[in-house]
């Protein structure tokens, strides 16, 4: 994944060289809320909602999480942290979740 992360932050520098100082944080949460509005909106129509007459497919819903993972990644660089800082968050989320499923599973075994 880091692969992925460096060449999305390489194609980033090189559209927009000065990205990190010259664009507010604001425009990436602002694009990322965006991207996952998309995300939500196909999801809405391919259940059945929604009210107008495009064509949804479910590969969609990757092409819409892709997009906001790109928007993701330009937030999280942005903020002034690298996959390293990113891979270090997510691992101690998922100690946190690993736990809580213990104490879950520990509390309905319990009679």
């Amino acid at each position: 994944m880091k692969d992925k992360w460096d060449e999305i932050i390489h194609l980033q520098n090189r559209f927009y060289p000065n990205w990190r100082t010259k664009i507010s944080r604001t425009l990436y949460s602002t694009a990322l809320a965006g991207e996952v509005g998309e995300l939500c909106g196909v999801i809405t129509h391919l259940d059945g909602g929604g009210t107008n007459n495009l064509k949804y497919s479910e590969s969609m819903i990757l092409e819409e999480a892709v997009d906001s993972f790109i928007q993701l990644i330009l937030l999280v660089e942005r903020s002034g942290f690298s996959f390293l800082d990113f891979n270090n968050a997510l691992i101690e989320k998922i100690m946190v979740l690993h736990n809580r499923l213990a104490l879950r599973e520990e509390r309905e075994a319990k009679p």
